[in-house]
């Protein structure tokens, strides 16, 4: 998994943690259940993280190793930040940090 993967697999997940979270509060707000809508967003990012990962990992028929496992945790918790802050702020800060590498 490379940065440009990681790049590619937040912005989707941006997408659809929006969506989703979007159709899952209008089907929660028909039934008048409470809900926190940060917490919905995190749980929503981080299973779409999850499941991006694995079909990535499937499609190129890489395996499983602890290389992964760092880049899918990194993945979760910046996609957490994604759902929480959003995709601008998550890019710009990475942008900053990979800047400051190359100095």
């Amino acid at each position: 998994m490379d940065m440009t993967f990681l790049f590619i697999a937040l912005f989707a997940i941006s997408l659809l943690t929006t969506l989703t979270v979007q159709g899952i509060k209008t089907l929660l707000d028909k039934t008048s259940t409470e809900y926190s809508s940060n917490v919905l967003a995190v749980v929503v990012s981080l299973v779409l993280s999850v499941a991006i990962t694995i079909g990535y990992l499937i499609m190129t028929e890489t395996a499983f190793n602890i290389k992964i496992a760092v880049e899918l945790i990194a993945l979760m918790y910046l996609s957490f930040l994604v759902a929480t802050n959003g995709y601008d702020k998550v890019i710009q800060a990475l942008k900053q940090i990979a800047d400051k590498k190359t100095v």
